[in-house]
């Protein structure tokens, strides 16, 4: 019985080495790439016109930035004040009578004004 399975693992393991062998392609083949190479483009591109490009798109994108910063600076300053006149309002209302209209209204305003600014932030 031992030499019955010694002699199924030795066939096994040989037929096992030869499927390797097989399975491995000669070293002087290549294997076959699925994808086509990619065309050459048509016109290569003058690298000075790059450069150019670059350095026109570097500074859109500073003066974007600048714009960007100034709507941001501007938007900080109205929540500056509608945050003051809010203070102010309380200030001057007595708050255990009744919350004003106005001044939820204000509260939104600032929300709003909030959620933008956040906004921006993030990019």
């Amino acid at each position: 019985m031992w030499n019955t399975r010694r002699n199924f693992l030795a066939t096994l393991a040989a037929a096992a080495s030869w499927c390797a062998v097989i399975a491995t392609p000669i070293s002087g083949q290549k294997k076959r790439n699925p994808f086509p190479t990619p065309p050459q483009p048509a016109e290569n591109q003058n690298p000075a016109d790059t450069q150019g490009s670059k350095a026109a798109s570097d500074t859109a994108k500073r003066a974007a930035m600048q714009q960007n910063e100034k709507e941001f600076r501007a938007e900080v300053d109205q929540l500056y004040q509608l945050v003051v006149e809010l203070k102010r309002e309380v200030d001057v209302t007595p708050t255990t009578d009744i919350f004003s209209v106005s001044m939820y209204k204000r509260t939104e305003e600032i929300e709003k004004v909030v959620k933008h600014l956040k906004a921006k932030a993030k990019g």
